[in-house]
C-alpha cells in the first residue's frame, strides 16, 4: 500500500494560504521520495503573519507557482495512496481549502492522524506534538520545514508499526483499534 506523508505550511492563519508542502512517499516497504514545494499563495491571501513560525517569507515564494500549477502532479501522487499528517484535519483542511479556492475536486483518500497514532502507542507522552514524539523516537527534525515534518511524520508511523511487530498498515490499524477517515 502505498502511503504518502503531507505537511503544510501556510502564510497567515487562512488554510487557503498555503505556501509550501512537504512530501515523504512510502511504497512497497521503503520511502521512495522526499520533498518540498514551495508556492506563492493567491492573491487574497498572499500576506505572511507566520514567518515566526515556519521562516517563510514572501520574498521566499514570490517568483514560485500557484498550488494550481502542483494540482496535476499532486493528483498522480496521491492516486491509490493513503495520505498521513500529524494532525491531519488541519492538513486535510488546507488541502481542501486549496481545491475550493481553484475550484478543483476534492481528493477522496483515505487519511489518517499521526497524533493518534502517538497517543494510542506513546501514551506516556506529555504531549504529541510533532516535535515531542520526534524527539522521543530519535528522529530527526527540523520543525516546522514541510519536507522535514512529512518525513518525521511518517517514521512516526513506520516506529509505532514496528512497536506493534507488524509492518502492513492493515494490520496496525486492526491490533491498535484505529481507522482511518476518507477526505470528502
Amino acid at each position: 500500500m502505498r502511503i504518502v506523508a503531507l505537511d503544510f505550511e501556510t502564510a497567515n492563519a487562512s488554510l487557503a494560504s498555503a505556501c509550501a508542502l512537504g512530501i515523504t512517499i512510502y511504497d512497497d516497504g521503503e520511502i521512495v521520495d522526499n520533498f518540498e514545494w514551495y508556492f506563492k499563495p493567491h492573491s487574497r491571501y498572499n500576506f505572511f503573519t507566520n514567518t515566526p513560525i515556519h521562516g517563510i517569507e514572501k520574498k521566499d515564494v514570490e517568483d514560485e507557482e500557484e498550488f494550481v500549477f502542483y494540482f496535476p502532479e499532486l493528483q498522480g501522487i496521491l492516486e491509490d495512496s493513503v495520505i498521513i499528517a500529524h494532525n491531519a484535519p488541519f492538513d486535510i483542511s488546507v488541502l481542501n481549502a486549496l481545491c475550493d479556492l481553484y475550484g478543483l475536486d476534492h481528493f477522496k483518500n483515505l487519511y489518517l492522524d499521526t497524533v493518534k497514532i502517538a497517543r494510542r502507542v506513546y501514551p506516556e507522552l506529555y504531549n504529541h506534538r510533532l516535535n515531542t514524539v520526534s524527539e522521543y523516537l530519535g528522529i530527526e527534525l527540523n520543525h516546522h520545514n514541510g519536507k522535514s515534518d512529512s518525513f518525521a511524520c511518517l517514521m512516526i508511523l513506520i516506529k509505532a508499526m514496528a512497536a506493534y511487530d507488524t509492518y502492513e498498515l492493515e494490520d496496525f490499524l486492526q491490533v491498535t483499534g484505529l481507522k482511518m477517515k476518507r477526505n470528502l
